[in-house]
This record gives structure tokens, C-alpha cells and sequence, in this order.
């Protein structure tokens, strides 16, 4: 039944995951599609059938029925993306190939993964949707080619709904530690180290992501909006979310790193079209008690296995 089957493009990583185990609790029948060249912090959920196999390795068969597309599958790292530079145009030929495929067997509805990098250094803050892209990173760049795919397929006749969702700064458990909060919650828990990188002062709209996979599941129940974002309308500074882990650890040493390449000060979303897509939500997760909940899963972990995590993303 076209309505309720979900394919997740990316779906043994960290939104996915938390997207198919959500789908799955609301009834659907869930397909995940993922390579597994990273290896997920949590095993895929046994309840959705998972494929295991690049996007680009999809066929018609694949999306047989499927009522909507979650596309996630992404190379997403900002850092790495300026040392592999041509491994991210990955993200444009697949999010192109599995268009095609969708339009080819008619799958009503698609979303399409982005990001808020694609705004680069916003001129506006709050950021709307309309504001120009200044992508600053190989990443970024390739997001922007797709969704230049997702726009040309919107117009298309005979494709899809095609949505655009630009995600914020989404964290929480199973996040890998090359990401900011689980980097600091992993580091304070096997070094007592909380690593900043630049004067900390860069603000970041975090969304925990159980707050952000409840937008994406109230998604499949309406139109698309041609392009949203998914965030929470507030900043915070990484010295802010150190300040929630020092109360924790109040001895824990703050140790200084360089800037990252082409650092962006702040992101912050217009959330205006977000709630008129999907309202507003109540009970949103504040910062403190997603931190919380982030280093709790955290300090439920094997010390090895969080020192092996660390030392994979720290090599990369």
C-alpha cells in the first residue's frame, strides 16, 4: 500500500536510525537503505528490512510501493570534505540517481535531505529560506548541487512532490563523537578534556533529535513546502554547551584546538515556514536536558569502545 511504506536513504545512521525507529513505532512498513561504510553507533532496528547497499545500487524494484522517501545518505563530515573533496560529489550523483528512480515507478513524495552549511555566512539571522547560498565547503557545495536536482525535479512533469528539508544542527544519542556534543561528552568521560575548537564563541541552532525527527515524521502527512528548515529558531555558543558539561565535571581541563577552516559564526533558523508546515510542536528538548540525555547514553559505553570511536574519527 503506497501510503504507508517509508524508505530511508541512510538509515543505519544517526537521524536515520532515530527516523526508522519512529516510523516503525507509528505503524509504517519501513525499508532501510544504507552501505554500512560507517559503522553505526546503533545497530539498524530489526523491525524495518534493511537493504544494505549504496543509493546508487537502488533499482525500481527497491521503491515498489514505497508511499515516501526519506533521503539521508550523505558524506557529511564539514573537516574531512576539504581533504576529500571529490568523495562528496557522491552526494549529487545519488541524490540524481534516486530521483530518476522515483520518477521512473512513481513514488508520490519525497524529502530530501540538506543542510544550513548551504547558507554559508548569513547575512540575516534568523536565516530564512529564501536567503542566498554561500556554501564555504566541499560539503556544503554538494548539498547545494543537490538540491539543484530536488529544484529541477519539482518542476518536472510526471516526478514526484519533491521537499527540501535544510536540517540545523541536529545532536543527541548515537550521534558519532566527530560531531561537537558527543566529541565533548566522549572526551570528558575517558580524558576529563573538553576540546574547543577557536575561542568557542561560534553559535550553533541546536535541535535534539527526537525534536527533529517528529518534524520529519509530520512530513508524511501533508504537502511539501519546496524548502524548509528543520531547527529550532535559537543559537547557543559552544562554550555554552561546555558550561552544561562543567556542571557535570566541574574540574574538567578546557583544552583550545585551532579554528576549522572557513568556521562559520553562527547559524540560526527562520523557523516561520516550519511551523506553518507542521506547527508548532510542544515539549522541545532545552539544550541542558539534551546534553544530558547525550552524555548519559555516552556514559552508558564501554571506556574502550569510546576511546576506539575516538581515535577512528581523530585518525580520519
Amino acid at each position: 500500500m503506497y501510503d504507508n511504506k517509508v524508505l530511508i536513504t541512510g538509515g543505519a545512521g544517526f537521524i536515520g536510525g532515530h527516523l526508522a525507529r519512529a516510523m516503525v513505532a507509528l505503524g509504517y512498513e519501513v525499508d532501510v537503505v544504507d552501505d554500512l561504510r560507517v559503522p553505526p553507533m546503533v545497530s539498524p532496528d530489526g523491525s524495518a528490512k534493511l537493504l544494505e547497499k549504496p543509493v546508487l545500487d537502488l533499482d525500481e524494484d527497491d521503491l515498489a510501493n514505497v508511499g515516501i522517501v526519506y533521503h539521508l545518505a550523505s558524506h557529511k563530515s564539514v573537516p574531512r570534505s576539504f581533504n576529500q573533496p571529490l568523495d562528496y560529489l557522491d552526494n549529487i550523483d545519488s541524490c540524481r540517481h534516486l530521483l530518476a528512480l522515483c520518477t521512473g515507478v512513481g513514488t508520490p513524495k519525497v524529502v530530501v535531505a540538506s543542510t544550513c552549511e548551504v547558507y554559508g555566512e548569513a547575512s540575516v539571522l534568523p536565516t530564512p529560506e529564501g536567503a542566498p547560498l554561500a556554501p564555504r565547503s566541499p560539503y556544503a557545495a554538494t548539498k547545494v548541487g543537490v538540491e539543484m536536482i530536488a529544484r529541477a525535479h519539482q518542476r518536472a512533469e510526471g516526478a514526484p512532490e519533491v521537499g527540501i528539508a535544510r536540517f540545523f544542527n541536529v545532536y543527541g544519542p548515537g550521534e558519532r563523537p566527530d560531531e561537537l556534543v558527543p566529541r565533548l561528552c566522549a572526551n570528558l568521560l575517558v580524558r576529563n578534556e573538553l576540546p574547543v575548537e577557536g575561542d568557542g564563541e561560534q553559535r550553533r541552532d541546536f535541535s535534539y533529535v527526537t525534536d527533529t525527527v517528529r518534524k520529519l515524521t509530520e512530513l508524511a502527512t501533508g504537502p511539501l513546502a519546496a524548502i524548509v528548515n528543520i531547527g529550532s529558531g535559537r543559537s547557543f555558543s559552544v562554550n555554552d554547551v561546555v558550561r552544561v558539561l562543567q556542571e557535570r565535571s566541574p574540574d574538567a581541563r578546557v583544552v583550545r584546538k585551532p579554528a576549522r577552516i572557513n568556521e562559520i559564526r553562527e547559524f540560526r533558523a527562520d523557523t516561520k515556514l516550519q511551523i506553518c508546515q507542521i506547527g508548532d510542536l510542544p515539549g522541545q528538548t532545552s539544550l541542558a536536558e539534551g546534553i544530558r540525555r547525550t552524555f548519559d547514553w555516552w556514559a552508558d559505553r564501554d571506556p574502550e569502545e569510546i576511546l576506539r570511536r575516538l581515535f577512528r574519527e581523530e585518525s580520519n
